[in-house]
């Protein structure tokens, strides 16, 4: 009985998280909002070494991808952090606006 509290206690523990809202900008909101465009992009580290910020040059690439001819204006950008036990999750959201030219 107590062998399977224990293992409980630590399935419980490695699946739940807390997440922490580390920065969040914004740009000024253009007239035209027709056309919204959204992106994300996250990496993993253990104990909360970061090796790498390439990540959020992924998130970038993708928006200009999502607007290749167009101006990317009234950028949303949202950086937050999930904790599960020893790993945690860094994640940057982007939202935006694509007006043609």
């Amino acid at each position: 009985m107590l062998k399977n509290t224990i293992l409980f206690s630590l399935l419980a523990l490695s699946l739940s998280g807390c997440v922490g809202l580390n920065t969040v900008s914004m740009t000024q909101i253009p007239a035209e909002r027709e056309n919204k465009i959204t992106t994300a992009a996250s990496s993993w580290n253990f104990i909360g070494i970061n090796f790498s910020n390439a990540f959020v040059d992924e998130a970038i690439d993708n928006l200009k991808a999502q607007c290749p001819t167009g101006k990317i204006e009234g950028v949303y950008t949202k950086h937050q952090t999930t904790g599960y036990l020893l790993v945690f999750k860094r994640e940057v959201i982007v939202s935006a606006y694509c007006n043609e030219v």
